[in-house]
Parts: structure tokens; sequence; C-alpha cells
């Protein structure tokens, strides 16, 4: 879950391509254990109507603006997300994606999929939280390695405000090839 909430700050300047960021996460993982925050955090949620299959890219996901907002419990100022509306109107709806895997928790099921190779470090290298997103798995837990280039289908489901979740999930993500 560490990882979900650092999605939504800016620690670029703290990331030099190895473990200057383990203190910042750890110091994240202290805060949330001290606010009484569990692994069963609130998710957003959303109605899914239409089954139609729509092929999304990176490039349409980037037209969104980040507000920036301190938020009182992490003592930091932390980014919204308000998506174009566009965006807003895949919302709900069943996407085919495609993207670099990052297994987060690889036993414990938790991937994301990233528009960028984990290996030029999305953070640093220039992009930020628009480029990846959460799967949630439909069903198991698959094994994937790091930057293997793969295609999911599920359906999307923004997040605008919930700080410990990636704003872009793939909820009943099926893998669908490489």
């Amino acid at each position: 879950m560490a990882f979900t909430f650092v999605s939504c700050s800016n620690i670029s300047q703290w990331c030099k391509h190895g473990n200057a960021a383990t203190g910042y996460l750890s110091q994240i993982l202290s805060l949330r254990k001290q606010a009484g925050y569990t692994e069963n955090l609130p998710v957003s949620t959303v109605t899914y109507q239409d089954t139609t299959v729509k092929k999304v890219t990176w490039k349409q996901l980037s037209d969104v603006i980040f507000d920036r907002k301190w938020d009182e419990k992490m003592q930091m100022p932390m980014l919204y997300p308000s998506f174009s509306r566009s965006i807003k109107a895949l919302n709900g709806k069943t996407i085919r994606i495609s993207g670099y895997m990052v297994p987060v928790d690889a036993k414990g099921g938790m991937y994301v999929l990233s528009s960028n190779p984990n290996s030029s470090c999305f953070f640093c290298g220039g992009a930020g939280p628009e480029t990846v997103m959460a799967l949630k798995f439909k069903s198991g837990k698959p094994s994937f390695e790091t930057d293997d280039y793969v295609s999911f289908q599920g359906r999307l489901r923004l997040n605008e405000k919930n700080i410990y979740e990636l704003y872009y999930n793939l909820d009943d993500a099926v893998f669908v090839g490489k």
C-alpha cells in the first residue's frame, strides 16, 4: 500500500535511482500506522454499465491536471487529479491497455501497469502518477516479471480522492497477451 500512497506525492526530489526513497517510504508507513490506517482502506466506487471494450493508450490517460493540496493527516502536500471529460467518459468502461509490469508485491499478487519500464524509474524519468495503473485481478494471483510488456482488459475506475490508491485502477483485470 505504500506504493499507492507514494504515487500521489512528488518523490522525484528524493529518488536517485537507488534506495534514496527508502527512508521516506518508511516514514509514510509509520505515519499510516500511527493514524490507524489498515490494509482495507476505502476505495472509490463506480457503477459499471457498458461492456464494449475500448482500446486506451497512455497518451489518452495523460489528459489530467494535478492540484497540490495540503493533507492535514499526512502533514504534507498531496496531488489530486482533475480528469478531462474524455477520461471521465472512460470511468466504469471496459478497456484494454498495454504497458510494462511492475510487481509491487508479487507474492501478494499486487501489480502495477506502467507506461514506462521500471528500469527507467517512472517517477525520476519525468513521468508522473498518471503513468501507472493498479491491477485488481478478476481471479487468482498471476505471476509476471518486472518490465514484461503485457496487455490487460478490465473495468477502468478513476480515483480522485483516496490518496492510498492510484488514480487509475483496472478492476477485474484479465491478462490478454504480450
